[in-house]
């Protein structure tokens, strides 16, 4: 397996607690129909999708050195939160699973779709730990804050994984796919863009990728697009993670430039009505991204954030912009595990979630 791109420029990172998972560097491809029908000048899409056969997407990238740091610790088991939905949750528990370590996830409620269930019936196969908030309590910063003190508390053993994987470690795994990215520039395997943009959630992909491309001295507009509630992602969480994973690399001997934080942009226009909660927009984006590229979307994160692009062609044509779309959304085949999965193995509140009537349909 190729070497990390980040321990290729800085050696001295290697010191650092890391497990390969990924199947790296990802790809860069071209999406000259929907550039043309938006009149860009082009449209490219880095494909993280594609980063690992058990699972994908952007998490892999972050477990790399989170579970190879619960591992390092002595860790039998981690455990983490998200959506009942989550694909951080799922990626957590597949690939903890693959290097011998127990799961459990806190989960609070998201509106169903068919693509939360089959999450839903995916993880049941890790057979986890795992406790579901009532709905009462929703995404309140208070309510959910005060049951992840007490999860921490009653699970004093177990290895604790932010949401999304989003810490000033698991932020190294998008510094990595920044530099990775920068290589494949300088090797003309991409066209140099003007503008990323990416989903925003707990925001450590989007904080990583700031402070990578700052350590490679690669200018490029990078736009976080928000899919989560603005407590969670935010320009202060953005300079948190990236200032901690800066702190960490210069910890090992990394000479890193201090963080500078008016690169920072989230578009605010494309979350919707609540988290998970599909937008008219994001919908139409998954259509012609499906129908122009056969690239599959999501309508929680990655539509909304394509739907962003589209809203802003006409700027970005005027502009001339070379654009680039980083697409975060697990590409591997879950079809035999949603085959084989045991809802037995979960609480009886996950059964109905996973088999009632979708709130909402994936579109």
């Amino acid at each position: 397996m190729p070497k990390r791109e980040l321990f290729q420029r800085f050696s001295a990172a290697e010191a650092l607690p890391h497990q390969c998972f990924a199947q790296l560097p990802t790809p860069v491809r071209n999406l000259p129909r929907v550039a043309r029908m938006l009149g860009l000048r082009s449209l490219q899409v880095k494909r993280d999708d594609l980063s690992g056969s058990a699972y994908g997407g952007n998490k892999v990238r972050k477990l790399e050195f989170l579970l190879a740091d619960a591992r390092a610790r002595g860790h039998d088991m981690v455990w983490t939160v998200g959506g009942i939905g989550s694909h951080h949750c799922l990626a957590t528990c597949i690939w903890a699973r693959e290097i011998g370590l127990s799961c459990g996830v806190l989960h609070f409620p998201q509106p169903t779709t068919p693509h939360v269930q089959k999450n839903i019936k995916a993880l049941s196969t890790t057979r986890p730990t795992v406790h579901l908030l009532s709905r009462e309590g929703g995404l309140s910063p208070e309510v959910f804050g005060t049951r992840l003190r007490q999860w921490r508390t009653d699970n004093p053993d177990a290895y604790y994984i932010p949401a999304g994987g989003s810490s000033a470690l698991g932020a190294l795994g998008y510094v990595n796919a920044a530099l990775e990215f920068v290589a494949q520039v300088e090797a003309s395997e991409a066209e140099r863009p003007d503008v990323i943009v990416v989903a925003a959630g707990t925001c450590g992909t989007l904080a990583g990728l700031y402070l990578g491309f700052q350590l490679a001295g690669f200018e490029v507009e990078v736009r976080g697009v928000r899919v989560v509630d603005a407590f969670i992602a935010n320009a202060a969480t953005v300079e948190r993670l990236a200032r901690g994973a800066a702190e960490l690399l210069r910890d090992v001997g990394v000479d890193v430039p201090e963080f500078d934080n008016s690169v920072i942009h989230i578009d605010e226009g494309f979350f919707g009505e609540a988290y998970g909660v599909p937008t008219a927009d994001g919908l139409h984006a998954r259509q012609i991204a499906r129908d122009q590229e056969a690239l599959t979307l999501e309508p929680t994160y990655t539509a909304k954030a394509f739907a962003a692009i589209i809203d802003a062609a006409p700027r970005l044509a005027t502009d001339d912009a070379r654009v680039l779309y980083w697409h975060t959304l697990n590409g591997a085949d879950l079809s035999a595990r949603v085959a084989r999965a045991d809802l037995e193995v979960l609480p009886p509140e996950y059964r109905e979630w996973a088999e009632g009537q979708p709130e909402w349909e994936d579109g």
